[in-house]
């Protein structure tokens, strides 16, 4: 009876290994990929949408195209167990997918807490756990030691992606701006991203712009304070701000420096020198 008992008991776990090993998984969204390399998932990526461009091992990895025009006989020769999106496929493609045993993941937070649950949702599906909680006890740890370094008002920040129209962003990125210790005056756009007037802009005065994205002008009112004050950042990385995987808490830590500069003279010299800032 004993060894029946162990016999199975090493049946299971094989069984269990070899489902594990089994997972082939697609990621359709930059900020999935990262979260799946964050988890030690890489191996189990079978395919990536074209923008997904970090960690660096992602270059070996088949392309399918966009999130919204994939290659759907592409991604059915490749056989995935799932599919990890942004944004979704659309009803007709993800009844498709399901009728075909696929299981579809939508990771698009709106909050950091949103995302800790994404990642620690994943962590569960995937058998990785205790991956997922080293990943979020990090993010945790780094966040509440920028919280302990503010000192002062909270800058009024207004982030720029297009210029004409003028285009802003809320929903996530203003959470980041607001664990960052500054305030998003945009934040009451309904989607993650909108339109926004100038006027409006004119109105609500922000202390800080950041010029991301595909912005090439920057034309604002003299009477704006962040022009007022030479405080419009250029060239910050996108990818930082505006994906919501691990590496936010990079963006917040980046944007908290600007914010909070210890000196303002030498907080632009050394961006400056990066060339991360241009005036």
């Amino acid at each position: 009876m004993r060894r029946i008992s162990l016999i199975v008991i090493v049946l299971l776990l094989v069984f269990a290994c070899r489902l594990e090993a089994a997972q082939r998984i697609i990621s359709l969204a930059p900020n999935t990929t990262e979260i799946l390399f964050s988890l030690g998932l890489g191996d189990s990526i079978v395919g990536l949408d074209d923008f997904s461009d970090y960690p660096k091992e992602v270059k070996n990895i088949e392309r399918l195209g966009t999130f919204n025009n994939p290659n759907i006989e592409r991604i059915i020769l490749l056989r995935p167990d799932y599919i990890l999106v942004n944004s979704g496929l659309g009803k007709t493609k993800e009844d498709y997918f399901n009728s075909l045993g696929v299981k579809i993941i939508k990771i698009s937070p709106k909050t950091i807490e949103g995302l800790y649950s994404d990642i620690r949702q994943l962590g569960i599906v995937f058998n990785k756990e205790q991956a997922a909680e080293n990943v979020l006890r990090d993010m945790q740890s780094r966040i509440k030691n920028i919280s302990q370094k503010r000192i002062g008002p909270s800058p009024k920040v207004f982030v720029q992606l297009f210029d004409d129209p003028l285009i802003t962003v809320s929903s996530f990125v203003s959470d980041i701006i607001r664990l960052a210790g500054g305030e998003n005056i945009a934040q009451d756009i309904k989607d993650d991203s909108g339109v926004f007037s100038y006027e409006a802009l004119i109105d609500r005065n922000p202390d800080i712009i950041l010029a991301i994205g595909f912005a090439d002008k920057t034309n604002f009112s003299d009477s704006v304070n962040a022009v007022k004050n030479k405080k419009i950042y250029k060239d910050l990385d996108p990818d930082l701000i505006l994906r919501p995987g691990p590496r936010a808490v990079d963006a917040i830590e980046m944007l908290n420096k600007i914010f909070y500069p210890p000196s303002q003279d030498i907080v632009f010299r050394s961006f400056s020198e990066r060339g991360n800032v241009k005036q």
